[in-house]
């Protein structure tokens, strides 16, 4: 098998007869609500990547299914997690893809000279306790002849799923290993002054960074490349890029090479470049992310404007309305999670706080504030809260500064 990468989670598997699996293709820029920019900017185009021989889907969101531009001749295999609720599979239905390759997880299909097995999400969350946790995420093993190759994407492994794909698999050739916590914290978060979100910052990168270290070593694959979440922030929201989760493969791969207590080949790749699993080789000169020009890229992209932008400011009246029937909604959509919630959720909405859900502890507060035409899309179902949110459009003041991940994804059921 050879692995090339494009960017972020895409990249195209090549079989030993030559068969071509691509993963997650995004390639045009502007995904979450119009923040999301691919760095190193991208060649390839969609038209590029038609020549395959089936797509795997690792989840939703639109840095993985760009659901904009994904536009492949309808008859092609789509690889998806047959697990519920299946938001992937109704979009992919609803455009027309039926050639929908269905595996339950920790099931494997044969597929050309591949054995495919996918696996839902090994945690409800990595880092925080959480009582409903990941509903969308999967990974990919792939095996063709006695190579083999992971692709875990957002679907971050704990030690327990280490041990058992090590058991499972035996020796694994290559991990794609996601490094990078994309999402609105620290940058979003205005309780926090600056130097805070610089030192959370830094505390999220190094937490990351250190579960790597612990779960290679269990996982034990013989090459390993940092993967997924690689992207800037454009438009009016430009200036968070410094505070993101988040940092380039070359940083990864550098702690990586400095701190991992294991053997194994630790590698970054440039768009189109391959890497030889069966000869732990990387094909061609590899040039390192340069940080300079990638600040340059953000001046540049700094003026691009988001869709909801050029939208008319919605009534104030009708929107506050619809936001005391969407609170409705979610709570009866909800109900069948059966969760207690411990943090109270406020609106700030036209000078006022509406409280919006209701959590168990008196004072423990998170606060949102958003773009009045954004909200107007979000409760319409033209937008998502949750892409709003990892795309950095959504404002938070939280008391006490402490993560509950629950309500995050409550709140993506926040829609009339």
């Amino acid at each position: 098998m050879k692995f090339e990468f494009i960017s972020n989670a895409c990249g195209i598997f090549h079989g030993s007869k030559n068969t071509k699996i691509l993963c997650d293709p995004w390639v045009v820029n502007k995904v979450f609500e119009g923040s999301w920019f691919n760095y190193p900017p991208l060649k390839t185009q969609v038209k590029d990547l038609q020549e395959v021989d089936a797509i795997y889907v690792s989840h939703v969101h639109p840095d993985h299914y760009d659901e904009r531009n994904f536009e492949f001749p309808r008859e092609i295999p789509i690889i998806i997690l047959d697990e519920g609720p299946n938001f992937l599979k109704k979009n992919l239905l609803k455009k027309g893809y039926k050639n929908l390759i269905e595996i339950k997880d920790d099931q494997t299909k044969s597929f050309k000279e591949f054995q495919i097995t996918l696996y839902k999400p090994f945690t409800k969350h990595i880092y925080e306790e959480s009582l409903l946790g990941n509903l969308i995420d999967s990974a990919m093993v792939v095996k063709d002849k006695n190579q083999v190759a992971i692709n875990f994407n957002d679907n971050t492994p704990d030690e327990n799923a280490c041990i058992k794909l090590n058991e499972k698999f035996g020796e694994i050739d290559l991990a794609l290993m996601n490094y990078n916590a994309a999402g609105p914290y620290p940058s979003c978060f205005d309780n926090l002054t600056e130097t805070e979100k610089k030192q959370e910052h830094n505390r999220i990168l190094n937490r990351n960074f250190e579960h790597l270290c612990k779960t290679i070593p269990l996982l034990k694959p013989k090459s390993v490349m940092p993967f997924a979440g690689a992207y800037v922030i454009g438009g009016k929201n430009y200036k968070k890029n410094e505070y993101l989760g988040t940092a380039t493969w070359d940083i990864c791969a550098d702690f990586l090479e400095k701190n991992l207590k294991f053997k194994t080949k630790i590698f970054c790749l440039n768009e189109n470049q391959f890497f030889d699993i069966g000869n732990l080789n990387r094909e061609g000169q590899y040039e390192r992310v340069d940080i300079e020009k990638m600040k340059n890229y953000i001046e540049k992209i700094k003026e691009e404007k988001y869709d909801y932008e050029f939208d008319e400011t919605p009534c104030l009246q009708k929107l506050e309305e619809d936001i005391q029937f969407a609170r409705k909604k979610m709570r009866e959509r909800t109900e069948k999670f059966n969760i207690n919630l411990k943090t109270n959720v406020f609106l700030e909405f036209n000078d006022k706080k509406i409280k919006i859900l209701h959590g168990s502890e008196k004072n423990r507060n998170l606060l949102c504030s958003l773009d009045n035409r954004l909200l107007r899309r979000i409760l319409d179902k033209k937008s998502h809260w949750n892409n709003a949110e990892i795309g950095t459009h959504i404002a938070f003041k939280r008391d006490p500064n402490k993560m509950d991940p629950d309500v995050h994804t409550i709140m993506s059921f926040f829609h009339i």
